[in-house]
C-alpha cells in the first residue's frame, strides 16, 4: 500500500508540489507521481530528483474529439496503475482525470484549484473532491456553483510554492542562465508570454508585438519572449526578441527586470518575486491576480502606450514589501489527517 498518489497535468504543478514531495520523503511518506504527455512537462519533471520514479500516463488532447478520448483513455490505464498502488489519499491541481479515477475508487482527494473560470474542468471534478484547497484571492462564489465545497484557503498564491521550491534549494536556481542565453548583463531584462492556448481565452488579439516594437523604440533592453505557436515565434523573432529553447522559466524571472504576461503563472511567479509585473491578459482577471493587484504587485494595463509607460518608469524596482503565504504546510497538514500510520 503506497500513502499518496500525485498527478502532474501542467509543468507549473511540478514546481508545486516539489516542497510537499521532499517532505514526504523526509517523514518517510510513500508516494507515487503520474504525469502526462504534455508541452513541456516531461522534461520540467525530469529536472528533479524523486525517490519515486514518476510514471507518464496518457496525453493532453488539441481537438475537443482527442481531448475527450485522451482523458478517457487516460482514466483508464490510471485505474490500473491506481489499483497496484493502493494509496490512501490523493491530491492534485487542476487534473481532471485524478479526481474522478479516484472518486470510482473509494480514495479520498484534496483538490488544489486557483482558476474560477476553468469552468469544464472545474465541474468535472469539484463535485467529487473531500477538500479543496484555493487562495483566498479566488472567487469562492463561482466555485461552489461549479460544485466546489469544503474549501480551506491560504494567504498567498500557489506560485509562492513555486518559488520557495527554488529559493530553499529544491533545485537550486540557475545564477548564470543570463550569460548562457547569451543576453547582456548591461542591458535591462523584460520578459514576455502571450495569451493561453485555452479554451477560456482563445481569439483574443496577441498584443506583444505591438509592444516589442513600441519599446525598441524607447528602451535598450533584452527582451525574452516564451511563444505558445511557431507563428508567434516566426513573428517575435522577426522584432529582434530572444526566443528560447527549453529554459528555466523561474531563474530566468529571478533575474528580470519587468514582466509583461497576458497568461497567469509566470506573471504570478514574477509578483511573488517582487519582479515589476504588467498582466495584459484579455479576459476576466482571475482572482488570485486581482489578490496580487491589490497588494500592489502586479497591474493590469491593456493599452500599449500604457504598458510602455510602466515599464520606463518602472524597470528594476522590486516590490517585496508584503508576506505570502506558502500552501505547502496546509497541504501536508490535510494529505497526513488521511493516511494511517
Amino acid at each position: 500500500m503506497m500513502d499518496v498518489w500525485i498527478d502532474f497535468t501542467n509543468s507549473p504543478h511540478v514546481h508545486y508540489f516539489s516542497q510537499l514531495i521532499r517532505r514526504f520523503e523526509r517523514e518517510g511518506i510513500e508516494y507515487f507521481i503520474t504525469y502526462r504527455r504534455f508541452k513541456n512537462l516531461e522534461s520540467i519533471v525530469k529536472l528533479y530528483s524523486y525517490n519515486s520514479c514518476p510514471i507518464l500516463v496518457g496525453s493532453h488532447g488539441e481537438r475537443l474529439e482527442e481531448k475527450l478520448i485522451n482523458s478517457a483513455e487516460r482514466i483508464i490505464k490510471l485505474t490500473k496503475i491506481v489499483l497496484e498502488n493502493n494509496p490512501q489519499v490523493a491530491i492534485a491541481k487542476h487534473s481532471v482525470e485524478l479526481p474522478r479515477v479516484a472518486f470510482g475508487l473509494n480514495i479520498p482527494t484534496i483538490f488544489v484549484v486557483d482558476n474560477e473560470y476553468a469552468e469544464a474542468q472545474n465541474r468535472l471534478t469539484l463535485p467529487i473532491v473531500d477538500e479543496i484547497i484555493t487562495p483566498q484571492g479566488t472567487n469562492r462564489c463561482l466555485l461552489r456553483r461549479q460544485g466546489g465545497e469544503n474549501f480551506l484557503t491560504f494567504e498567498g498564491t500557489c506560485e509562492v510554492a513555486h518559488v520557495n521550491s527554488r529559493l530553499n534549494n529544491v533545485l537550486p536556481l540557475d545564477r548564470e542562465i543570463v550569460e548562457k542565453m547569451g543576453l547582456s548583463r548591461d542591458l535591462p531584462l523584460i520578459v514576455m508570454r502571450p495569451c493561453p492556448n485555452s479554451s477560456y481565452c482563445n481569439g483574443k488579439r496577441d498584443i506583444l508585438p505591438y509592444i516589442i516594437r513600441e519599446l525598441k523604440r524607447v528602451v535598450d533592453c533584452n527582451i525574452v519572449v516564451f511563444p505558445r505557436s511557431e507563428k508567434q515565434k516566426r513573428t517575435y523573432s522577426l522584432l529582434g526578441a530572444t526566443i528560447p529553447e527549453v529554459v528555466d522559466t523561474i531563474s530566468l524571472l529571478y533575474h528580470a527586470d519587468v514582466m509583461v504576461g497576458a497568461g497567469g503563472t509566470m506573471n504570478r511567479e514574477a509578483a511573488v518575486i517582487g519582479v515589476p509585473t504588467v498582466s495584459c491578459y484579455p479576459e476576466c482577471i482571475l482572482g488570485v491576480d486581482n489578490y496580487l493587484i491589490e497588494r500592489g504587485r502586479m497591474v493590469h494595463l491593456l493599452s500599449v502606450k500604457e504598458i510602455v509607460s510602466y515599464i520606463e518608469d518602472n524597470i528594476g524596482k522590486r516590490n517585496n514589501s508584503i508576506n505570502l503565504e506558502d500552501p505547502t504546510d496546509l497541504m501536508f497538514e490535510r494529505v497526513c489527517k488521511y493516511l494511517k500510520r
